[in-house]
């Protein structure tokens, strides 16, 4: 175990940082189809339902051992064997996962920004340096979330606050465009992306806030849906849904249009260097987690050999992946339904059966 206790408020900054690059991928890219000119109001749509995922774990996990796990709840309401073989097929997932977005941002980066660049050393530099971060410890990486978080904000703020110049509002407008129904769709990528973070909170509980989780996430999550409405309100007001889903990397792309005097060529780079932080945050985090389920499966395992273990394994299924931007962003539309079986849909069944069978 950790000596340094994490809290709920320093997890949720690193996740609102981790999760900020994959969100703007699906918004308006997976959004836009499913909602045409409404693709900017998913976040929101989204929200209450996360919300709703989070307040039912928040108060399982109360009636639970105070530093109680997924790994705990799921031995309870399964038993010790399919409890554990969960617990396995969520680090796996996981690993999967941090193997396929690991690639996803390597060719965004290179095919994007820096052409030049040899992909193969910049995955090899990328969980080089979420490992060393990594075996530090879950603080450790929060801490480093904190800086990100500061970084990041002036970031996007800073193309966001350039970017309203260029907004055609008609362009927004009517968010019904194609339909409620498709409005309503375009929540379920949004929720996908948010369920990352669901192993994550609820790998080890921290005892310390005493019951003051539920609220803490409330607010950062809340403020991360916000701003992401607002981002790709100005993506979708600038470009229009159409061009916008059509775009290989749209933020970046909005990021070359804003304008700031002398030094316009260089925003983009700059905000292509920037947002690494957001990938590492999500990659450190979700190695972090790997590592801790990986504890619970095989006592005595020791935690740094642990996450060069499963840095190595996923840095090779990121170099085993070999396919370009955009087939990486199609396969993702394959897959995110079992990304919300795997986040949402067997944690939340377990809170069920611990209901129904009188555990809790």
């Amino acid at each position: 175990m950790e000596q340094e206790q994490t809290t709920t408020r320093q997890m949720a900054i690193l996740l609102f940082c981790g999760l900020l690059a994959p969100l703007l991928r699906v918004i308006p890219e997976e959004t836009g189809p499913l909602a045409g000119a409404g693709g900017w109001v998913a976040p929101l749509l989204a929200l209450p339902v996360f919300l709703l995922a989070l307040w039912v774990l928040g108060r399982t996990f109360r009636r639970l051992p105070r530093t109680a796990g997924l790994s705990q709840m799921y031995r309870l309401a399964y038993g010790t064997g399919l409890g554990r073989l969960l617990t396995a097929a969520t680090a796996l997932w996981l690993a999967v996962m941090s193997a396929f977005n690991l690639r996803l941002y390597g060719e965004s980066f290179v095919t994007s920004i820096y052409t030049d660049t040899n992909i193969l050393m910049f995955l090899a530099v990328m969980m080089a340096v979420v490992c060393l971060v990594s075996r530090r410890g879950f603080a450790a990486v929060c801490r480093m979330g904190r800086l990100f978080f500061c970084v990041l904000m002036v970031t996007v703020g800073l193309v966001v606050l350039l970017g309203i110049r260029e907004v055609r509002l008609y362009n927004l407008w009517p968010v019904w465009l194609q339909g409620w129904d498709g409005l309503l769709l375009s929540a379920v990528p949004v929720l996908s992306v948010l369920g990352f973070s669901i192993p994550v909170l609820y790998c080890k509980r921290s005892p310390s806030e005493q019951g003051q989780g539920e609220k803490i996430l409330t607010a950062w999550f809340s403020l991360l849906c916000l701003l992401l409405s607002a981002v790709g309100a100005v993506m979708i007001g600038m470009f229009g849904w159409q061009t916008a889903i059509r775009l290989q990397t749209p933020f970046f792309s909005m990021a070359k249009e804003v304008t700031l005097g002398e030094i316009t060529e260089r925003i983009e780079a700059i905000v292509a260097a920037v947002w690494v932080f957001s990938d590492l945050a999500l990659l450190a985090a979700q190695l972090c987690t790997i590592a801790d389920y990986g504890k619970e499966l095989w006592r005595g395992a020791g935690r740094k050999w642990l996450i060069w273990g499963v840095g190595a394994a996923v840095f090779l299924g990121a170099v085993w992946l070999n396919p370009t931007t955009f087939e990486l962003q199609g396969a993702w539309r394959g897959i995110q339904g079992w990304n919300i079986a795997v986040c949402y849909g067997l944690p939340l069944l377990s809170c069920l059966l611990l209901r129904v069978r009188g555990k809790i």
